[in-house]
């Protein structure tokens, strides 16, 4: 909020509520400050102010004639003026500010809300491409499937159009190499391709920077997303590990829930964990299993579903 110059007017305080009264003095408005200085102090060179009310805590301002009443924090103070042009343009000065203070205040809520919608879209779209992405690495163990796989390059390609076009930072997910060595049955070469799309993702959640700092006071913010892309990443990296026969499964499914169990205590959001531990050990004992992969996904998602449904 813009600081307001200072404009001093003689008044005489008559505290309603306060156990006693105040003696004459001057009113101002400083910043976002409404403060009282007492007569006896004004030669001194720092005024000791007898009352400080922030603007924040004015609950109520009137104006009657030469008086001006303030409530805050359910007291209400009135002073009165000399003159009835002076209360005029100490009330003026007062509302004016208050005003501004409140459009300030719904700006920021309105930006909040913006921003708390957009990176939910983020994540959402995002989910869905390490989906996808995840999907065509499992495509490439066994038997490999070209339709299948193709089906899941064109679910990447759709995901992918819808998180460009929100346009926020930069990203490159050009998916014109990964097509290229499907196309050609180029194994070794669409793995490859598949990991520098997955980092680039990780590494444009971790660039996100927000320019405002309210914006990390609301969740979710770019750092919850960070964190969420991280362990939605891991969840499909034991996904996969239990098809492949990983032996560091376990350590995943650990560092899983210490991610869970920090976004827990960074959002206030309450996730069960064991929910999420209980579907680990079902697609340990059910490897590849496409219902119990689509399974772990949704119960993923719903633990975190306040931070990536829009």
């Amino acid at each position: 909020m813009k600081k307001h110059p200072s404009k001093e007017v003689d008044a005489k305080p008559v505290t309603k509520v306060s156990p006693k009264n105040l003696d004459r003095g001057t009113l101002e408005l400083s910043g976002d400050t409404i403060k009282f200085h007492p007569d006896k102090e004004r030669f001194k060179k720092q005024k000791e102010i007898a009352k400080e009310i922030p603007l924040a805590d004015v609950e109520n301002i009137d104006r009657m004639a030469n008086e001006i009443s303030i409530t805050w924090k359910g007291v209400t103070e009135t002073f009165v003026m000399q003159k009835a042009e002076l209360a005029i343009t100490i009330y003026e000065r007062i509302t004016a500010a208050l005003e501004e203070q409140r459009k300030m205040l719904e700006d920021n809520e309105a930006a909040k809300q913006k921003q708390n919608e957009v990176t939910k879209k983020l994540l959402s779209i995002a989910i869905e491409i390490v989906d996808s992405l995840f999907d065509v690495l499992r495509s490439l163990q066994g038997r490999v499937d070209l339709n299948r796989l193709e089906g899941y390059l064109e679910r990447s390609e759709e995901n992918i159009r819808g998180f460009t076009d929100l346009n926020i930072g930069t990203i490159n997910l050009d998916l014109t190499k990964l097509s290229l060595a499907i196309k050609e049955h180029l194994l070794e070469e669409t793995s490859k391709e598949i990991i520098i799309l997955l980092r680039s993702l990780y590494e444009y959640f971790s660039g996100l920077t927000s320019q405002n700092e309210i914006f990390e006071q609301t969740h979710p913010n770019y750092q919850d997303a960070k964190t969420t892309i991280l362990a939605y990443y891991t969840l499909n990296d034991i996904i996969l590990g239990t098809i492949v026969g990983d032996k560091e499964i376990g350590k995943e499914r650990n560092a899983l829930v210490m991610m869970l169990d920090d976004l827990s205590k960074g959002t206030d959001l309450k996730i069960n964990v064991d929910a999420i531990k209980d579907v680990i050990n079902k697609l340990g004992k059910e490897k590849g299993q496409e219902s119990v992969i689509e399974e772990s996904r949704a119960v993923f998602r719903q633990q975190l579903k306040e931070l990536i449904t829009a």
